[in-house]
């Protein structure tokens, strides 16, 4: 999370329907302003990480509004004027060492059985096992830090039922293009700026343009002042 004076961050993690995990860059004291969103069932802080996740009746209220209501009841808590809502679902490329090994191993497998060597009875197990493993470790990563793995996970079925077939090279390859495909393309994460302005017995979030800085949008503000004032005084 980046920093700035005045502002707080705030990042989906993983968002799936009724289900919500976000960080938070401040630590919190309690789940229960969080709980008591109407449509929330349940939500569960984990100070170590400072993660919080949330499940939700989505015909209650649905992902954009619950984001913008937990937002809220975590401005209420500091005294910041500006909150950041990043969605961090993709980031981009990210890969475990054991992906680079597994691709390894399938690329020598797959360069000796276009030369017919009898090494393919060694380097084929070695393919499935390094795709395997690599294929596990990267659903418990997804589970332990999003807590749920995605469903390309699931190509390790196939890659199961392929073992001491010979088509096996091409199961291994299939299982790590759907496994780790989708991070060699680089997204950059949305982020949605608020302005957070209190009142004696309310707190209310206005979003800001995407790309507005914080000053950009002071700035605008006294202009628009400047302008009704010149006109009032006209």
């Amino acid at each position: 999370m980046r920093s700035e004076q005045g502002a707080i961050h705030l990042e989906v993690l993983s968002a799936i329907r009724g289900r919500i995990r976000l960080q938070l860059e401040r630590p919190i004291s309690s789940e229960i302003p969080f709980c008591s969103i109407p449509g929330v069932k349940a939500c569960r802080y984990t100070p170590r990480i400072r993660t919080l996740l949330c499940e939700y009746d989505p015909e209650v209220i649905d992902e954009a509004q619950l984001i913008v209501r937990i937002g809220a009841a975590y401005a209420l808590q500091s005294q910041a004027k500006l909150l950041h809502v990043r969605h961090c679902e993709e980031q981009g490329f990210s890969m475990a060492p054991s992906g680079y090994l597994a691709l390894l191993c399938i690329g020598l497998d797959g360069a000796l059985s276009l030369a017919d060597s009898s090494l393919t009875a060694f380097t084929r197990w070695l393919s499935t096992g390094a795709t395997l493993a690599a294929v596990v470790e990267h659903g418990y990563q997804e589970l332990h830090v999003r807590g749920s793995f995605d469903p390309e996970v699931m190509s390790i079925v196939y890659l199961i039922n392929s073992v001491g077939k010979p088509g096996a090279v091409r199961a291994s390859l299939l299982a790590w293009i759907i496994t780790f495909g989708r991070h060699l393309i680089p997204r950059s994460p949305r982020e949605q700026p608020y302005l957070i302005k209190r009142t004696k017995d309310a707190l209310t979030l206005t979003p800001m343009a995407g790309g507005e800085s914080e000053l950009a949008f002071a700035g605008s503000m006294f202009q628009q002042g400047m302008e009704k004032m010149i006109a009032h005084k006209g």
